[in-house]
This record gives structure tokens, sequence and C-alpha cells, in this order.
């Protein structure tokens, strides 16, 4: 029986150090120099979130919704 819940593998750039790293999970940080800026490289892109009623801000950070 296979389980839902496994995560699926994420491939991250570091913009600072350029180190390339896999990931279980949504990454939010470099492993090798703490980075926060992070390019997705592979894997399923995380979605934001869909409370706005235009759906053309992100996550609604900054329009009056």
């Amino acid at each position: 029986m296979e389980n839902p819940e496994v995560e699926e593998k994420h491939l991250y750039r570091c913009a600072e150090c350029g180190l390339e790293f896999a990931s279980g999970g949504f990454a939010e940080q470099c492993p090798q120099c703490r980075c926060r800026v992070l390019i997705h490289v592979e894997g399923e892109a995380r979605r934001g979130k869909k409370s706005c009623c235009t759906g053309s801000c992100g996550g609604c950070g900054g329009c009056s919704h």
C-alpha cells in the first residue's frame, strides 16, 4: 500500500553560493550558507493563497481584500 503523504522531491539552487540541493519539502534556506534566496529548479511549484477575488496579487500582500 502506498503512502499518500509521501513528499515530492524539490531541487533548489542558492542565489548566493550556487549550491544545488534537493529537499523533501519546500526549503526555506540554503543548508550551506543559510541564504534565504533560493531558485526553485525542479518539482511542483508552491501555489499562492486564493483568498483574493481577482487572483492577481500574490496572497493579498498589499491589496485591500
